[in-house]
């Protein structure tokens, strides 16, 4: 099946994130959970670091848990704060590139958009403009994350620990939370 959605990822995990209804499509929902690993989530961390944590993500140690699950913790100046979390940050760009792939079905025919008669399609500039609102809450997850790997580099040993990863600690230059996005669509106006 899908190593994401067995391992890592729950359907559940979308219910407070965005709508996957009941009946939800659990191949493009794997592929969009894949595609955001590799296009966004490593993009943004570096695979030595996602790899690590993927390695550790049922692990027991407290530190994990909080990494990947989030929560409330205190940094060193005795200041609460609420960790989002790695899972959140993964399912909030899965869930955008989820709404994209979901539109279209292929068939013998190629690929078609469904219709009935008591139902239309949502248009394409709506679905992106949806798609684009999860990339921006993805990316304040992100900026949340490194917030708290910065304060505590020294409990993640592979945060920062990886080439062209200057906006997680290394000196080298990195994509400062750029992602590949995903629509597939370019829109020009023409005019005669």
């Amino acid at each position: 099946m899908c190593e994401n959605l067995d391992k890592y990822i729950k359907k559940e995990d979308f219910d407070c994130i965005g709508q996957v209804a009941r009946h939800c499509d659990l191949d493009k929902l794997c592929i969009a959970t894949e595609e955001a690993k590799i296009f966004d989530v490593i993009e943004l961390f570096c695979f030595d670091f996602v790899d690590d944590v993927l390695n550790n993500w049922n692990s027991e140690e407290d530190e994990y848990k909080l990494l990947i699950c989030g929560g409330k913790y205190t940094d060193k100046q005795g200041h609460n704060h609420y960790l989002l979390g790695f899972k959140k940050l993964w399912v909030y760009y899965s869930y955008s590139r989820y709404l994209l792939i979901n539109q279209l079905n292929d068939t013998a025919n190629g690929n078609v958009e469904k219709r009935n008669d008591f139902s239309l399609p949502t248009p394409l500039k709506e679905i992106t403009d949806f798609s684009n609102k999860y990339r921006k809450m993805g990316l304040e997850v992100y900026k949340n994350l490194l917030e708290y790997l910065k304060e505590n580099s020294e409990k993640y040993p592979h945060f920062g620990n990886c080439k062209n990863c200057g906006e997680c600690g290394s000196e080298e230059n990195h994509t400062g939370g750029k992602t590949k996005k995903m629509t597939g669509f370019s829109f020009t106006t023409i005019t005669k």
